[in-house]
């Protein structure tokens, strides 16, 4: 399958905190510049924010999902990279989903 796309720019701080997600996870993902209000992110957002996330067929807006999202999916590819020894503690995805 296609490494997944973050859309956004660089100089975003909602970027750049999905992008340290996907550097922290070991994601193998490809960032994509753009302006602000570029058709890329028109088309999935509708006031045109970033970043968005592209992987395959499916489209997702907003750091806080993106980020959500990108730990639930992608955490087998990245669990070899993971510490060893350390305990997954499930209330660190609880965690997420109250703020």
């Amino acid at each position: 399958m296609a490494r997944p796309e973050i859309i956004g720019s660089s100089r975003s701080s909602y970027t750049r905190v999905v992008c340290m997600v996907g550097e922290e996870k070991g994601i193998d993902y490809v960032l994509t510049e753009v302006e602000l209000g570029a058709p890329e992110i028109c088309a999935v957002h509708p006031f045109g924010k970033m970043p968005v996330l592209r992987h395959g067929d499916f489209q997702v807006c907003g750091s806080k999902a993106i980020a959500t999202i990108s730990i639930a999916v992608f955490r087998a590819r990245s669990s070899s990279q993971s510490i060893r020894g350390l305990p997954r503690l499930p209330s660190n995805e609880s965690l997420l989903s109250t703020r």
